[in-house]
């Protein structure tokens, strides 16, 4: 394998955030999250199924299937076609050799619903997002409706480019020192486990402007501000679990790098920070946590301090004990690490992918987008955020039967005078929580 080979798209090296993934998959941990558009007619299978063969051709790092070498996994670029599924009621389970061809995403449909689900070594939140506006907009010019480029969605009539396929964390990097971090374990909601091919999703649509209204009077972000309560309510769980030694609480919040760096990658291009409290120290009200969270934010999501944080993994990659290890050692090697310094290091996760802006003339069909995480059997439960237009769409993945995280967490909001219109896809009802 050499660069031309990788530059005309025939493989592509995992980026460095990819390369954990295939080490640490399994049944009870896909590592795929999905995302989905609503329209406002019914989708037509054939007309979607001509929409993705040729968005697949503007954006071919997404049709490859997994290859493992001698040292490394690597992805294969493959022209074989890519089947589009009937949604499911228990999505992102793990990919399947048979139903999925080798492929390392797959996109589903039902009634008016357009779905991506994807492997995360493949790409992103925001990589995946400019997926599926394209799909969308592809599937709806098929039908006559004129879409053009931006906002997210690509040209479909361009050629593919270079940087769309790039790993950019090195030159994000540059020459930052690495930073190590001292990982101790975090508190975990426990419950009744569900089958592993069995989750629950509910979500809660909130006004952006009510939800916008408190965060500003608290001179906080949106993201912040949802941090703020997510660990409120998570500290109120373990303390009514009257444990014999309380956990730290922590939440993962991803943080797109594209905003500290001029990428145009579709691939993975993202960090992550930890807010967290010690109830060790004793209790804290809301407005404590609040105050912590947003001056960790403003203190940790700065390109300086990503940039050290970056330069970690690409040294740990670099390592040349780890570069010699044949690939079956070194994945052992990843799941071990991972195992000891991954999920078991903080309570849950919260990812807010931000407003979803789209064409006006692709918004006129398009009544809702989705962003959903895929199940984790350590944190239990985990949470993902998008707004579009107008509303905060909350969806919380859960792999255990008591729903008492998301309960708590939207009374917390509407006792704050923040009105939840609530859903779950196991029960075909809604209800508005007031």
């Amino acid at each position: 394998m050499n660069s031309q080979a990788e530059a005309t798209g025939k493989w592509y090296r995992l980026d460095n955030a990819a390369n954990v993934y295939p080490a640490i998959k399994n049944q009870k941990r896909p590592n795929l999250f999905r995302m989905s558009a609503t329209l406002k007619e019914s989708v037509e299978p054939e007309r979607l199924q001509e929409a993705l063969d040729t968005t697949l051709q503007r954006i071919p790092s997404f049709s490859v299937k997994m290859r493992s070498g001698l040292f490394w996994h690597y992805f294969s670029h493959s022209n074989a076609q890519m089947r589009i599924h009937e949604d499911v009621i228990n999505p992102c389970m793990s990919l399947s050799s048979s139903k999925d061809n080798g492929f390392q995403i797959r996109v589903r449909h039902h009634d008016r619903r357009i779905a991506l689900e994807i492997f995360h070594s493949v790409s992103d939140g925001s990589g995946a997002m400019v997926f599926l506006k394209t799909l969308v907009a592809r599937y709806l010019a098929l039908g006559g409706v004129s879409v053009p480029s931006g906002s997210g969605v690509l040209n479909l009539d361009g050629n593919p480019r270079l940087c769309e396929t790039s790993d950019d964390f090195g030159a994000f990097a540059g020459q930052s020192t690495p930073k190590r971090e001292r990982q101790t374990r975090a508190y975990h909601v426990s419950g009744t486990k569900r089958p592993y091919h069995d989750i629950d999703i509910i979500t809660g649509t909130v006004p952006v402007e009510a939800i916008k209204a408190q965060a500003k009077q608290q001179a906080v972000s949106i993201t912040e501000y949802l941090t703020g309560a997510y660990l409120f309510v998570l500290s109120n769980i373990q303390k009514s679990e009257q444990r014999g030694r309380h956990l730290p609480v922590s939440v993962q919040v991803p943080v797109n790098l594209r905003q500290f760096y001029p990428s145009e990658t579709l691939r993975n291009f993202s960090s992550y920070v930890c807010p967290s409290i010690d109830p060790t120290q004793g209790d804290y009200t809301f407005e404590e946590i609040l105050s912590s969270v947003h001056h960790f934010m403003r203190y940790e999501v700065t390109d300086k301090r990503l940039h050290s944080r970056v330069a970690t993994n690409i040294h740990t990659e670099r390592n040349p004990l780890l570069r010699m290890m044949p690939l079956f050692i070194k994945d052992r090697a990843i799941s071990l690490g991972y195992a000891l310094a991954g999920p078991a290091s903080y309570t849950s996760v919260l990812s807010n992918l931000g407003v979803v802006e789209i064409p006006a003339q692709m918004a006129a069909h398009v009544e809702t987008f989705d962003f959903n995480l895929g199940p984790s059997p350590v944190t239990n439960v985990d949470c993902a955020v998008l707004g579009y237009n107008g509303q905060l769409r909350i969806n919380f993945t859960r792999v255990i039967e008591e729903p008492f995280v998301e309960r708590a967490f939207f009374t917390f909001l509407v006792r704050r005078g923040i009105p939840v219109k609530v859903e779950s896809n196991k029960e075909q009802i809604e209800c508005l929580t007031a």
